[in-house]
């Protein structure tokens, strides 16, 4: 990850805790292993001084470089060490990594690949490096359009800390993990070598309502910030207990385990008259592996945390306890689905209950993606990458939203630093691309005005159709659409176009769907036959069966609001002339009252009684049968210029 986090979470055995150029080297390898990487620096630097092409101390600054989270400086020298004869394969994967970060995703993928060469069949790295060489070929697919998408994000003020990171709701606020920079002042034993700047502390923040500004960072009262690092606090549903992250230690000083490393262990703290005392060690800590990183559930009977104990798939794993009501049941690793070769870390339980977590071994950008699963019966389902703008080529991690999933928080290092950022829902817009054809020949129709109106407020947006026959909207999410075609020089359809459970990230292409919108030049000449609007002998009611063909011509009106029509009615040749000319007047107005009822505007519709004298079945009266006089007793429309 970056700076101080990578102590948590890189391989979670990390310590929060005239000479030659050989001599500079080995001074920087000792600060390396030491996870002092901020010391091991200016030793390489004074190493290639002395000799400008020395492959450990290149290696070395480019090692420090990645772990101290600046991958701009590490970039140039990964790029000459696997040049060099000395070069070693794990050199192109920490390569491609930080070309990831810097978005040079081809060459990222090139690395990979080179990496992929040295490694056999059953290595569990093929894994991770199937998963990245996916991610660096198709970044895109990870890209979830800044500019449309359902969250904004604006970051945190923190004035004064170096860093912050790690937010969990803390009475309607957030507490979190921060670090000051070290100054001349500052007490010796307080500079983290890792980084350079002070251990992290927990502090707390909140937003004033009426002015948007967050309060100054406060450190949290009581017993839970020491001497080396306290960070990523979880909190019970009563919010008067915390369970924390913190350096395993004793009587101020770090408890190292037989490879000289502090680890990580799970605290808890009760919140007492305004401070938090009274801390206990989680049941399942060790000396000889690290647990950090916890989170609770909605109802505070499941904890889950990250933990690089033996028996897991990766570096870091994801594991659950469950309260049994006196203390936590021995810890589950929550199964390949979730955890890989790599790295997992950082889980929060957010809206829903869903799991979100930190990831470099499933496919992302670069660096940590977020991503989210959800309890599937005794499994999980797929991790979902989150995409951007939550997600960048840098580390990203620690994300939760509230309980209706419209505002959280985020942790990110695309600054440059760790920074907290606020997230806000805001109302999605999906991209709809809609295709116009001509209804007969089925040739792409341009320069045409095209509307979508939503069928709830009845908003309407338009556009106008390309060269090549497509209108492109933006259309608010989680609403249905009528979409269709308006000018007085064609005719046409309407489709129906929903953006309800859609990605602002993806178009809705209505081609794909079969869905297009038809136009035809208007006939003015034509006689519109409305097929089955048929009445009973000496009525002119509608029936139910024609009413159901008179909203069709109800919709076509809707979708064509530039045309007026003239309904023409006609009847059988029974009766006498004058009797079947009044007939069929009454038979129009049957039909323009219809529509009028169905808000269609009365001036846009004209009617006409023809009587007997325009049959349709060219048969002589006396003869003809009643499915013949049924054909002649109609209705019909013209378009009106």
């Amino acid at each position: 990850m970056k700076k101080t986090y990578s102590i948590f979470i890189i391989g979670l055995g990390f310590i929060l805790g005239g000479c030659g150029a050989g001599y500079w080297v080995k001074k920087g390898d000792a600060s390396y292993e030491a996870y002092a990487y901020s010391d091991a620096v200016p030793n390489f630097q004074k190493a290639l001084e002395k000799d400008k092409d020395n492959y450990a101390a290149k290696k070395g600054l480019a090692n420090s470089y990645r772990m101290m989270n600046n991958p701009s400086a590490a970039e140039e020298l990964y790029k000459e060490i696997t040049a060099m004869a000395e070069n070693e394969p794990i050199n192109f994967f920490h390569q491609g990594k930080v070309l990831m970060q810097v978005q040079k995703y081809a060459e990222a993928k090139k690395a990979f690949e080179e990496y992929a060469k040295a490694l056999t069949p059953e290595q569990p790295e093929n894994a991770i490096i199937k998963s990245l060489v996916e991610a660096a070929g198709n970044p895109k697919k990870f890209d979830g359009n800044l500019d449309t998408c359902a969250y904004s994000l604006k970051q945190i003020e923190t004035s004064g800390l170096m860093n912050a990171l790690g937010a969990t709701p803390f009475n309607f606020g957030y507490v979190f993990a921060g670090e000051y920079a070290i100054t001349d002042e500052s007490p010796k034993s307080s500079r983290n070598p890792y980084t350079g700047n002070a251990y992290m502390d927990l502090f707390f923040t909140k937003k004033d309502k009426k002015n948007g500004i967050w309060s100054a960072p406060e450190p949290l009262k009581g017993g839970v910030n020491s001497e080396f690092h306290d960070a990523f606090a979880a909190f019970t549903p009563d919010k008067q207990t915390a369970y924390f992250t913190r350096t395993q230690q004793k009587n101020g000083k770090m408890v190292l385990n037989k490879d000289k490393v502090s680890n990580l262990e799970i605290l808890k703290s009760s919140f007492v008259d305004g401070e938090w005392t009274n801390l206990e060690s989680f049941v399942h800590n060790s000396v000889d592996f690290s647990n950090g990183h916890p989170a609770i559930s909605a109802d505070g009977k499941t904890m889950y945390f990250s933990s690089d104990r033996p028996g897991g798939y990766g570096s870091t794993d994801l594991y659950m306890c469950t309260w049994n009501g006196t203390t936590w049941d021995a810890p589950v690793n929550l199964g390949p689905m979730i955890n890989t070769p790599g790295r997992e870390v950082m889980p929060q339980i957010g809206f829903d209950e869903k799991l979100y977590f930190s990831s470099d071994g499933h496919p992302g950008l670069g660096g940590l993606d977020i991503f989210s699963a959800s309890k599937n019966g005794s499994s999980w389902t797929m991790p979902q990458n989150l995409k951007s703008p939550i997600n960048s080529s840098r580390d990203d991690f620690s994300f939760t939203l509230d309980s209706e999933g419209k505002v959280g928080n985020l942790s990110s290092s695309r600054s440059g630093t760790d920074r907290l950022y606020e997230v806000v829902y805001k109302d999605i817009f999906v991209p709809v691309e809609v295709c116009l054809v001509e209804k007969e020949s089925r040739k792409p129709v341009s320069g045409i005005k095209v509307y979508a109106q939503n069928k709830d407020s009845g908003e309407i947006d338009s556009t106008t159709s390309n060269s090549e026959g497509k209108a492109n909207f933006r259309l608010k999410g989680n609403f249905d659409y009528t979409i269709n075609a308006r000018s007085a020089q064609v005719l046409t359809n309407n489709i129906d176009v929903t953006t309800k459970e859609k990605s602002c990230a993806k178009v809705i292409k209505t081609c794909d769907e079969g869905k297009f919108v038809e136009v035809e030049a208007p006939d003015w000449a034509k006689e519109y036959d409305i097929k089955d609007i048929y009445y009973d002998y000496n009525k002119w009611n509608i029936r139910k069966d024609a009413a159901k063909q008179l909203d069709k011509l109800v919709t076509l009106l809707n979708n064509n609001p530039n045309f007026k029509i003239e309904l023409g009615s006609h009847t059988d040749c029974r009766g006498s002339e004058e009797y079947n000319q009044k007939l069929s007047e009454k038979r129009a107005q049957s039909v323009v009252k219809y529509c009028t009822m169905r808000d269609i505007d009365p001036a846009r519709l004209t009617f006409k009684g023809y009587g007997e004298s325009v049959p349709k079945s060219n048969c002589i009266c006396e003869q003809c049968t009643e499915e013949q006089w049924q054909m002649d007793r109609r209705t019909v429309f013209k378009l009106m210029k």
